[in-house]
């Protein structure tokens, strides 16, 4: 049977930092539904951004601190943050590798050096929990984090 490539493209243009967070929102159910079924191994999702717009793991509210996001900024490489947005989007680590042009265990060392730096106990779900709370704001440098114990 022939392979069929099927595109489905929601294309929006706003200035406001509100719109730009339910757009996320929006992302992050698509995401959630793509896991859900099942069908992450043969779908893709991304939410691009065009501008001087933030990623979408990195989508305030207009009043938010932006404090959190700096020491993520300042302990990790631009190939990390790469890879924790992708982790937070719920892509696997053979996913990433792919679509980064890497090994796998290219990013499991990236992800070990990320623990590191940002001095995460946790593993698994757990490492991408807190990891999606300190690209959101939600936790500070300095921090043990171990969401467990």
């Amino acid at each position: 049977m022939a392979e069929t490539n099927i595109r489905l493209t929601i294309d929006s243009s706003s200035t406001d930092d509100l719109d730009r967070a339910k757009l996320a929102e929006l992302h992050q159910i698509v995401v959630d539904q793509v896991m859900r079924l099942e069908i992450n191994e043969y779908v893709k999702v991304t939410l691009e951004y065009e501008g001087s717009l933030r990623s979408p793991g990195a989508v305030t509210k207009p009043d938010e601190k932006d404090s959190g996001k700096a020491g993520i900024r300042n302990a990790l490489s631009e190939r990390q943050r790469q890879i924790a947005e992708l982790l937070c989007n719920h892509y696997s680590i053979t996913r990433i590798a792919a679509d980064l042009f890497v090994s796998v265990n290219t990013v499991k060392k990236h992800i070990q050096n990320m623990k590191k730096a940002l001095e995460i106990d946790a593993s698994g779900a757990d490492f991408i929990y807190v990891l999606k709370q300190m690209m959101e704001g939600g936790a500070f440098m300095g921090d043990k984090h171990n969401p467990i114990g």
